[in-house]
């Protein structure tokens, strides 16, 4: 069985939707039902995702060592923290 992100991301899906069934029932007779399906669901979406094969590593055609790469000087989170810092207060400060 080959792996696919498609296949993991449906496991994981379903996997929500379990537990989306089995916390969020809605209120009535039929509460029981709804959270005995979605802990099938969840058992379910658990067991199809640990079924699933791990990709296989790929060997890298360059054996050179990794050299991370210089940023720039807009790329600099010395300079972004501080603005988003000066954003979100003059938003919080606007919708007070």
């Amino acid at each position: 069985m080959k792996t696919t992100s498609t296949t993991r991301i449906s496991a994981l899906a379903v996997i929500v939707l379990g537990i989306l069934l089995a916390v969020l029932a809605p209120a009535g007779e039929a509460t029981s039902s709804y959270r005995q399906l979605g802990v099938v669901l969840l058992v379910i979406g658990v067991v199809w995702l640990l079924r699933q094969k791990r990709p296989e590593p790929k060997a890298e055609a360059n054996p050179e060592p990794y050299q991370q790469p210089v940023l720039k000087w807009y790329q600099s989170p010395i300079l972004w923290v501080p603005v988003i810092a000066i954003i979100i207060a003059i938003l919080s400060w606007l919708f007070i």
